[in-house]
């Protein structure tokens, strides 16, 4: 019987989402096929610890693991470490090191689609649309190469516009900003996450749109789901601890826009270097379809659209699991 270790936590802004997702999959885990070890990745000192129980992760029974022990404990790493080190391709490359299987994408594949930015310039690369951006890059422009760009946003670019992370995710350090006198403001929040920010111009009255994508060579792609908002922004708060946008599987889009997503979802799949699963994002306006993201490692929450529209497949959470533990390599 193999041994999988579930990875956890992390180092990122969403190390807590991460934990959510771990409880799910803990819950569901095919213990009849499979051993689980518990690998908790602490953000309050970066050390990974194997643990017992993942609802008693504050009182004690961790065990500390050196990178070395790993090979020594399991088959196969199923990550659920998202974010940034977890999610960008570092984790990944530690693995990697000590030649351990691994579930989701290679270091190429998470290292392109965490980085917001170069993600973008290689949809635009592709000739793939998508929103209207700009890349805002304090760790290598100057102050007056910034101070040019941000009166292009104020002169180019229409209103609301999106002020994001480059390298963040759960719509962590996210604002949508109404007016240009909330632009400096929204940076500096965005600023706290990375060195690195995207603008992005909103859309009219937009459609979210999410895909599952399962496989390496032969691809399982999903319905369409649709995120249907509360309000115009859907934060960090309204996904994890408000419940207040509704997930609708299949989404209520024409059978001309499912097929051009699907094709869409499954180009930016290879083009990205993808392997194993991921979730990738679109939003469609005024009849126009739009891609936005690829998550390499989606949330595996009670709420998470991944698993969701896996489930609309046919596949119950435990299947999934499994299959995504097959195609580790």
């Amino acid at each position: 019987m193999k041994t999988i270790a579930l990875f956890f936590g992390g180092l990122s802004n969403e190390a807590e989402v991460s934990i959510m997702s771990a409880r799910n999959v803990v819950k569901n885990f095919d213990y009849r096929r499979y051993k689980l070890v518990l690998i908790y990745w602490r953000k309050q000192d970066g050390y990974f610890y194997q643990v017992k129980n993942i609802n008693k992760l504050g009182r004690g029974g961790l065990k500390r693991l050196a990178i070395e022990d790993f090979k020594k404990l399991f088959d196969v790493a199923l990550l659920m470490t998202h974010g940034r080190f977890g999610e960008d391709g570092v984790l990944q490359a530690i693995l990697e090191s000590q030649k351990i299987k691994y579930c989701g994408c290679r270091v190429l594949g998470s290292a392109l689609c965490m980085d917001k930015a170069v993600f973008k310039d290689l949809l635009k690369s592709a000739g793939i649309d998508q929103v209207k951006y700009l890349i805002l890059d304090f760790n290598s422009a100057s102050k007056a190469e910034i101070k040019s760009q941000l009166e292009k946003i104020k002169k180019s670019f229409k209103l609301p516009l999106y002020i994001k992370p480059a390298n963040s995710g759960s719509s962590v350090g996210i604002t949508r900003v109404e007016k240009t006198t909330q632009l400096d403001k929204a940076i500096k929040e965005a600023l706290k996450h990375d060195t690195k920010i995207v603008v992005e111009e909103g859309l009219i009255n937009p459609k979210e749109i999410e895909m599952a994508v399962l496989g390496n060579e032969k691809l399982l792609i999903s319905r369409p789901g649709e995120l249907r908002l509360v309000k115009d922004f859907y934060n960090y708060d309204d996904k994890y601890k408000l419940g207040q946008a509704q997930a609708l599987v299949p989404a209520k889009i024409s059978l001309q826009q499912t097929k051009k997503i699907r094709q869409l979802a499954e180009r930016a799949y290879r083009l990205a270097n993808c392997q194993g699963f991921a979730r990738i994002d679109f939003f469609i306006s005024r009849g126009k379809v739009y891609l936005n993201e690829i998550n390499t490692l989606p949330g595996f929450t009670d709420i998470s659209m991944y698993p969701m529209l896996m489930m609309d497949k046919g596949m119950s959470y435990q299947k999934l699991l499994n299959k995504i533990i097959e195609l580790a390599y």
